[in-house]
Parts: C-alpha cells; sequence; structure tokens
C-alpha cells in the first residue's frame, strides 16, 4: 500500500470509528498493473475456478492468473463485459464474439448468441451480468431486457422491464431463492421469474418491488441482504418477510457488490462501494472498515477463502488485500518516541503478563496488550540500561551507573540499590531470594544478601587473572540451584559452573566427560538459558552448546556445519516442541531435531529486520518477544513454522520454443523441430513469492533438483524418449506438499529412428546382404592371402637370421676360441650369441616390438660379427633427441638383414677400417627415417668378390622390404650409393622409411 492509500485508511478510520468499529489495520495491499504483466490497468469483472485460478475480465480480454503470470486467452483478446464462472465453466461476453462459453480455460469457446451490431436495436450486442441458475440455464441483461438462454441449446425469453434505462451505471443482481424461482434486483425495482408460469413479475411484495437497489446477497438460507442506490441497507427475512434496517453508511455510501467471506474464521459478508470495503458479520449492527483505494474505482471483489485473499477489480489495476503476517506481530514504539539505532538491548516478562524492555537509554518500556505502550523514566539521565532481570513481580534493572529496583504490583517506583559498584553492571540476578549476584563489566562477581543489601564476602574466590583476562557476558541460574557464568576465555571455553565446596567458578573443559573438547562452539559465549530436562542452552560465536544440569556436553550446533546465515548466536531458548529457536545478526533460527535441520526465518516472514542479537524472550505462553528497532517482535512459534500452502500444484501453460501454449495437459508430446519446452506451474498460493520453493525429479533419480522460487522448469534438447517428471512446491520453512505434479514429455525420434525406417533398412540391408556377404567372402581369401604372405615373410626372416652359414660360422668361432684356450672370449661369444637367439625367438612371436628391443638384438649380432671378423670394423648407433626408442614400435627383425649386408658386402673387403653407421630420426611427423650407412668398398666393386658365397644374403634383404610392403604401404626402402668428388665409391646407404606405431 502507498502511503497515500495507508494515511487515507487512517484518517477514514477516525472519522469512522465511532459508528463503524475498527479497520483490520493488519491487512496489506499489493497493487498489480500493466507494467507487470496485468493485460490492462482497467479490470472489470474477478472470478475463481474450482482450483484455485483467478480469472480476470479486462479491456484487452480474459486472462487467468496464478500468482506468477497472467495468461491470455488466445480467443478472447477483446473488451470482456461480463464473467462468470460456475464449476471449471466459464461464461463471458465480449464485444467482439458475443456471449461466449468456455469448458475450461484451456478450451475453445462456444458461442451462445452473437453479437449483432447490423440491427437497429441495441440490445442485441450487450450481454451484461450473466447468472447461471442450477438449471444451467444463461441469465443476463442488456439497457432494456432480462433474458435467459437455454443450456440446451432451445431458444430462451427475452423480458422487457425498462423503458427508460440508467446507459451511464447499471446495477442488476440476480439470486435463485430456490430451484425454478429467479429474483432479480434492478436500480428500477425487482422482480421475479417462476419456472412454472415462464414469466417475469414484479415483486409481489410492495415494499421490494420499487426500490432502486444497487446490489443484494443471498446471506444464508432465511436472509438475503441488499443495499439501494441511496445509501440504504437492510436485511429481508424470507420466512416473515420482515425487513430489518441496518446504519446506512457514512454519507449514504452507496453499497455496489456483496460477497460472502470467511474472516477471521467467522463468516461475515464483505460489502463494497466505490472506494471502500466493509465488513458485516452475521450478528453485527454495524459494518467495520476494511480498506481503502488510493483513489481506484472498485468494479468487483471476489475473495478467495481458502487462501485468505481478497482480489478487488479497479480502473487502476488489480489490488491484492492480504493478511501479510499471520504468525509475527511487530508492536512499535510510540511514533514520538522512535529514533534511530534505538534497539531493544533486553526484554523481561511479569506475572501479569506485561512485557518490559529497555533501550540503551534512561527509558523503560511496558507493552501491554490491552493498553499498548508506556513508558518509564529511569532517574537519572546518564543511565543506560543493560538488562533485565525478574522474580515474580520484582524487576531488576541493570544499568551503567548501578542496579534499579521496583515491584511493579506495589509501588512501581524505580529506585536505585545502594549497592557500591564503580563501572557498569551487565546482570544481577536474584539467587534463592536470599541473595543478590551482581556481574560488573570487568570486575569480580559480587555478593549481596537480599532485602538486607548486605555484602557478603568470600563467596567468590577466583583469582584476579579470572576476571581480568577474561570477558564475561551472562550470569544465570539454572532451576537446581547452580550459578552458570559464561563469557569469552581466549585461554579456555567460556563455560564455567560455581562450585560451593570451591566457592569459585569452575571451567567445564576441565570436567572429564568434556574432554573432547571439539564439541565446544568456541572460547566466546553470549547468552544461558534453560532447556528441557533439566538442560541448558549456551550460545556464543560459531554455534551453541546444551548441556546437561552437570556442565556435560550433549549437543553441538555449529554455524558452519548446518549452513546457518551468521555465526553469531545471541538469544536462544527451547520452545514446547522441542525445537532450539537462536537468533543471530542476519536472522531468527529454529533448529528441528527431527529433521536435524535449521530453518532460517527473516524479513520476508514479517519480521522488521533481520539483526536480531539484542531482546530476546520466550513468553509463558511459549511464543518468542525479540527486540527490534524501537519495538517488539511478538512470533508465534507454532504458526510461523505452519505451511501457507494450499496443497496445490498445478501446471498453468508450457512454452514451446519461447511461445506460450495455453494448456493444462501434463502429457506432452513434442513434434519435430520442436527442442525448447518451458513448464510453467504455480502453487495458487498467492503468498509472498520468496516463501515458495520448487524442486524436481525425474523418475529414475533419486535426488532432487532445486528451482528456487522459479515456478518455471526449461527443459531444452532433450534427447527422443520419454520423460516422467515430478515437481513439488514447498515453502521456506521447508514443508513440502504431499500434491505433486506429475508431468510426462515424449519427444520424438527423428525418422532415422522410427519404425518405418526400420522397415525401409530391413528391407535394404537384406537386398545387400548378398553383396556383402560376397565382398567379405572375396575379402576373406585376401586376408587369408595376405596372412599367408605374412606369415612366410616372417619364417623367411627368422631363417634369414639363423641361416645355416650364419651359424657355422659362429660355432667355427667359437671352436677356434676353445682350440686357442681362450675360455673366457669363448664364454663370452656363446652368451653373445644365446642371448641373440633368444632375442630373435622371442621377437618373432610379436608382430611389433619397440626400436630399442630392436636396437638390442642388432647391437648383439654386430657384437659377434666385429669379433669374429678381428673388429675389421666398429659400428655407431645414432638417434635425434626427439626419438624415444622405448615408446616407437617396430616390426621385429628389420635391420639386422641390412646391417649383414653391410658388413659382407661393403666393409669385409675393405682393407683398412670400416664404420658402420645406424642413424634413426623423424622424416615427418609419422615417419620414421633409418638410414644404415657403410664406408665398404661399394655395390658395384663386391660383386666381383665370389658372388655365389654370399647369394644368400641378398635374400634377407628382399624377405625384409616384402615385409614392410606388406605391414603398410608407405613403407619403403631406398639403397644409396656414396660416391667422392673423384666418383670413387665411399660405401653404401640404405634408408628404410617406416610408419611410426606408438
Amino acid at each position: 500500500m502507498g502511503i497515500k492509500a495507508s494515511v487515507n485508511c487512517i484518517l477514514i478510520l477516525l472519522c469512522f470509528l465511532p459508528y463503524y468499529g475498527k479497520t483490520q489495520s493488519h491487512l496489506k495491499d499489493e497493487v498489480i498493473r500493466f507494467d507487470e504483466g496485468l493485460p490492462s490497468d482497467f479490470v472489470r469483472q474477478l472470478a475463481l475456478s474450482k482450483n484455485g485460478y483467478l480469472y480476470l475480465a479486462t479491456r484487452r480480454g480474459l486472462s487467468q492468473y496464478d500468482g506468477y503470470r497472467f495468461l491470455e486467452h488466445p480467443a478472447a483478446l477483446t473488451n470482456i463485459t461480463s464473467l462468470l464462472v460456475k464449476g471449471d465453466a466459464i461464461y463471458y461476453h465480449d464485444v467482439y464474439n458475443g456471449l461466449c462459453l468456455l469448458k475450461n480455460f484451456y478450451d475453445k469457446p462456444e458461442v451462445i448468441a452473437i453479437n449483432k451490431y447490423h440491427d437497429t436495436d441495441p440490445n442485441n450486442d450487450h450481454f451484461e451480468n450473466i447468472f447461471v441458475d442450477s438449471e444451467d440455464r444463461v441469465w443476463c441483461s442488456d439497457f432494456n431486457n432480462i433474458k435467459y438462454f437455454n443450456a440446451n441449446d432451445t431458444i430462451g425469453k427475452v423480458f422487457f422491464v425498462d423503458k427508460n434505462p440508467d446507459k451511464s451505471k447499471r446495477y442488476l443482481t440476480f439470486l435463485e431463492i430456490k430451484k425454478g424461482e429467479i429474483w432479480v434486483f434492478t436500480n428500477h425495482g425487482s422482480y421475479v421469474w417462476r419456472k412454472g408460469t415462464g414469466k417475469l413479475s414484479v415483486h409481489p411484495d410492495a415494499r421490494l418491488r420499487s426500490l432502486n437497489y444497487a446490489s443484494a446477497l443471498h446471506i444464508n438460507k432465511d436472509e438475503i441482504l441488499f443495499g439501494t442506490a441511496d445509501g440504504i441497507l437492510n436485511r429481508y427475512n424470507l420466512r416473515s418477510r420482515e425487513i430489518k434496517s441496518l446504519p446506512s453508511l457514512p454519507g449514504n455510501d452507496r453499497i455496489v457488490g456483496m460477497k460472502k467471506v470467511v474472516f477471521d474464521g467467522l463468516n461475515q459478508t464483505l460489502l463494497y462501494s466505490d472506494r471502500l470495503l466493509y465488513l458485516l458479520g452475521d450478528n453485527d449492527l454495524k459494518p467495520k472498515l476494511l480498506y481503502s483505494t488510493d483513489g481506484q474505482i472498485i468494479n468487483d471483489v471476489i475473495v478467495n477463502n481458502e487462501t485468505k485473499v481478497i482480489w478487488i477489480a479497479t480502473n487502476k489495476g488489480l489490488v491484492k488485500l492480504f493478511n501479510r503476517y499471520t504468525s509475527i506481530s511487530n508492536e512499535m514504539l510510540p511514533l514520538d518516541s522512535q529514533k534511530p539505532g534505538n534497539m531493544m538491548a533486553d526484554i523481561a516478562e511479569m506475572s501479569n503478563g506485561d512485557i518490559y524492555t529497555c533501550g540503551r537509554d534512561n527509558l523503560l518500556w511496558v507493552y501491554s496488550k490491552a493498553s499498548g505502550w508506556r513508558k518509564m523514566l529511569l532517574p537519572a539521565e546518564d543511565v543506560k540500561c543493560e538488562s533485565l532481570h525478574t522474580n515474580g513481580s520484582e524487576l531488576f534493572v541493570s544499568t551503567n551507573v548501578g542496579v534499579f529496583y521496583t515491584d511493579t504490583e506495589k509501588d512501581k517506583k524505580l529506585t536505585k540499590l545502594p549497592i557500591s559498584l564503580n563501572t557498569a553492571i551487565k546482570k544481577c540476578i536474584l539467587y534463592k531470594k536470599k541473595q543478590l549476584w551482581v556481574l560488573p563489566a570487568g570486575q569480580p562477581v559480587q555478593v549481596w544478601k537480599w532485602p538486607s543489601l548486605e555484602k557478603e564476602e568470600g563467596l567468590v574466590t577466583n583469582d584476579k587473572q579470572f576476571w581480568s583476562d577474561n570477558l564475561w557476558n551472562d550470569i544465570y541460574v539454572h532451576n537446581d540451584g547452580k550459578i552458570w557464568l559464561i563469557g569469552w576465555m581466549p585461554k579456555d571455553f567460556g563455560i564455567t559452573i560455581y562450585s560451593d565446596a570451591l566457592r569459585a567458578f569452575t571451567e567445564v573443559s576441565k570436567f572429564k566427560a568434556n574432554s573432547n573438547h571439539s564439541m565446544f562452539s568456541g572460547d566466546y559465549y553470549n547468552r544461558i538459558a534453560p532447556a528441557a530436562n533439566n538442560n541448558v542452552l549456551v550460545s556464543g560465536y560459531g554455534g551453541w552448546n546444551l548441556l546437561n544440569s552437570y556442565g556435560e556436553i550433549k549437543k553441538l550446533l555449529n554455524t558452519k556445519t548446518y549452513d546457518v546465515a551468521n555465526d553469531r548466536v545471541e538469544g536462544i531458548t527451547e520452545d514446547n516442541n522441542g525445537n532450539i529457536w537462536f537468533a543471530t545478526e542476519e536472522g531468527l533460527n529454529v533448529y528441528n531435531r527431527n529433521t536435524d535441520k535449521v530453518i532460517r526465518i527473516s524479513q520476508i516472514d514479517g519480521l522488521p529486520g533481520d539483526d536480531l542479537i539484542y531482546g530476546f524472550r520466550k513468553l509463558k505462553n511459549g511464543n518468542l518477544v525479540v527486540g527490534v528497532e524501537n519495538g517488539l517482535s511478538f512470533i508465534d512459534v507454532s504458526k510461523i513454522v505452519r505451511s501457507q500452502l494450499v496443497n496445490k500444484l498445478e501446471l498453468c501453460g508450457i512454452k514451446i520454443n519461447g511461445k506460450t501454449i495455453n494448456t493444462n495437459n501434463p502429457n506432452i508430446e513434442l513434434k519435430k523441430g520442436e527442442t525448447e519446452l518451458e513448464l510453467l506451474f504455480s502453487s495458487l498460493t498467492y503468498i509472498d513469492k520468496r516463501k515458495i520453493i520448487y524442486r524436481y525429479k525425474f523418475k529414475d533419480e533419486t535426488k532432487w533438483n532445486y528451482l528456487g522460487n522459479k515456478a518455471e522448469l526449461p527443459l531444452r534438447h532433450l534427447a527422443p524418449g520419454d520423460y516422467h517428471l515430478l515437481i513439488e512446491a514447498g515453502d521456506n520453512m521447508e514443508n513440502w506438499q504431499s500434491k505433486g505434479l506429475v508431468v510426462k514429455v515424449y519427444v520424438p525420434a527423428p525418422f532415422y529412428k522410427t519404425q518405418w525406417f526400420l522397415f525401409l533398412m530391413f528391407g535394404l540391408i537384406i537386398l545387400g546382404i548378398v553383396y556383402v556377404y560376397r565382398y567379405l567372402f572375396h575379402q576373406h581369401k585376401l586376408e587369408e592371402q595376405y596372412r599367408r604372405k605374412l606369415k612366410d615373410a616372417e619364417m623367411q626372416a627368422l631363417r634369414s637370421q639363423m641361416n645355416p652359414h650364419f651359424m657355422f660360422n659362429t660355432l667355427n668361432s667359437i671352436n677356434s676360441f676353445v682350440i686357442e684356450h681362450k675360455i673366457e672370449e669363448a664364454s663370452e661369444y656363446i652368451t653373445t650369441f644365446s642371448k641373440l637367439m633368444r632375442n630373435i625367438l622371442d621377437n618373432s612371436k610379436h608382430t611389433a616390438i619397440s626400436l630399442d628391443k630392436e636396437l638390442d638384438t642388432l647391437k648383439l649380432y654386430l657384437n659377434l660379427e666385429a669379433v669374429r671378423l678381428e673388429h675389421c670394423f666398429e659400428y655407431v648407433i645414432k638417434f635425434n633427441k626427439d626419438i624415444h626408442p622405448e615408446s616407437l614400435k617396430v616390426p621385429p627383425l628389420i635391420l639386422q638383414p641390412f646391417a649383414e649386408n653391410a658388413i659382407w658386402h661393403g666393409l669385409r673387403n675393405r682393407e683398412e677400417k670400416g664404420l658402420l653407421e645406424i642413424l634413426i630420426q623423424r622424416s615427418d611427423e609419422n615417419i620414421l627415417h633409418i638410414t644404415i650407412r657403410d664406408n665398404g668398398i661399394g655395390r658395384a666393386a663386391a660383386e666381383s668378390f665370389m658372388p655365389s658365397q654370399f647369394k644368400h644374403k641378398s635374400y634377407g634383404v628382399d624377405i625384409t622390404s616384402s615385409r614392410l610392403k606388406l605391414l603398410s604401404s608407405d613403407s619403403q626402402i631406398v639403397i644409396e650409393d656414396l660416391y667422392n668428388e673423384h666418383n670413387e665409391a665411399t660405401g653404401t646407404s640404405v634408408h628404410i622409411y617406416l610408419n611410426m606405431i606408438y
């Protein structure tokens, strides 16, 4: 509500109070206009569906409101002049189609009677004040007539009633008194229609027939309430025919509409004029002012008794009137006493029910539900209240200058107690009505006898360091008589209990039962409060602890573990249901033992602010009161955790590819090209949207996906298939409705996944089977041939490396070493030869081996040949830095034949010592280039030396070349003859190019 509207409401209340009781000031209004989605600011009429939707007739058509969005009916987008809902059926008149019927909002309209604009009778395009009787006759009116249309499509009747109608404002109400009897109240008299006669006649009661009616309502089976154009309000008894006059409204305000309503748990009647709303109870004689608009003209009012929301249709928007906070009552100080930062620091409840509270000044405030606020002035201006303590009707006020006392049932005067302390008093407590224990700031606890106020020495013997090193915040007497002292202990944990035996406060952290110090919420504690079962609650930074009366910790609530919004916990208590309530700088929290969860209560629930670290008290009725700026908030702990939801969740519409579709069918089938789906739903509660939370999961999921406050679920680019979704609504107190919304979505498969496609493919497969079979059979033959060639090549390569000539030469060398008694050389030679044979046999089992294994085998062979040929050559193996032999794979047995060829055809016949080089590098990213280069006599000269003796050597090279070609067509071998500048042969270079295998 705007400031102007609020002031208007208060002023009207003050003017009308002597005549019309009290206004319901706890109601709040919210105006919804065009810029918030309302189709038109001019709302003519309202109606409720049986499942809770709000229907609106505006100048821009018929729309449905679900609390989040306005859905316009695509077939009713013009001016709607009349609207009525009965069950699911919607009857309306629009200026384009005529009198229409929708079986439900998502249906297509049926035209009951068309508009006739092309004749001379203006009545043929007017169908106002729609009413449907128990036999589904559709009644309405125009300028001169009352008429009805039959539900069975038979022609109805038209009754002429008014020669000189008021064309600017025509008031008319239909009431079905009993089946087959309709009373019609107009601004030119009343009429009765009876089914037996089929006629509409003037009312038989002469007192009723000639009045100018503005509204009427059948309030119960025996009575009719009606209002006239000149402000008269009467009750008419159908049995006795007695007319009972009610006092006219101020200024003879004309009641233009009436509705039945359940308000504050009572059946009442809602009355409204052009700008004001009133409530009239069944036994009341005087209506009570309920609401005044901010200048808007009221066109219609409707009440949703389930959600307790009153909807008002006006010429400047839709007004939502509701009781915003039913569980929190904020009682603020008188306006002239309010000031910034005036937080109510402590609260006390007296035996008579009065609530005492104080800020950080010299004022003590007393609140009574019956009489409101009054204040008490502390007798010194420089006084600042610190805390309050009660004992029956006795009140102790701890301040910065001492302790003040009063008996609220006797003298009611505040008197400063004669106790000498030169510091502020944080708190005092009365112990067993015999001793006054005082907690000064930064000093030891002091004790005085009560009421004599003789100081008692030696009762508290803790050393000076106990008081100077620590900051003590609260002192408390438990039900069992034990005194607790808590605060900040930087070197320990700040919870202590007074020991009568030691006459000192003892840290509970030293108790054996509390040896696990991780159970403490921290070292800084703020307040103490009693809990059930003789337990104690202690709040602090980082959380709170529950201890038994012996000081043993039973429970730790860590603010981080439970995701509490703030870690400074101040006021704390346990309610009558076992829930723990605690206040922080960011709102009020409640811990539910059954669910082991913490729920936050904040401004959206009705608190005027979230900073609640000041006054905090559990009242005798079990509710809470907390101190806020310039006032107190009374919290009904049972109501506030109770859900305001009405156990409804409806699919309101969907969006497909961004276009809104009016449908509530939960079985959705998407078409080709429809890739984006958005579900629109609502709990139809119409409470603060921030209080409603939604979640969903698919059928095969166990974990919920949370949507927050958004009542919509986007589903984009779903894979083909069937999807079952369950959507649920809950509130910010984690109350989840039992009724969920089940939505099934079918996403069709593309053509290639349909049965037609499968049939087509089946036929094609059958036709292609023969071809594929023949092709595969042919390929199988080729593969067999390939395998045979590869095996033959591998066997030939193996034989080439294990040829009899090589083995004979090797054995002959071994024999020579033995004859010459070179036992060590023979043994080493045999060892090398055996390793070579083992490597050759092992490597031949694999199609590919690491390059380093191939090089190891080559080195063994070269070492044998070098020894046997009396070291007539040397060899060098080099490779680039980017070559990693252990990670590269090559076919086995490919290098030895070329090295053997270089030795026997090039290096062996050289007069000087020869050199064999093996160079390994990359020629490009995937090609391995291996070069075997010798500085021998060259191929041409080698042919003249015993060609027949070495004929077998060329076989090894040829076999290896064939193997490489079989393995990869990209592999190749290039043999290069080397010459110097005189064209003399200087050796041979063999280049092997292999596809790299990782």
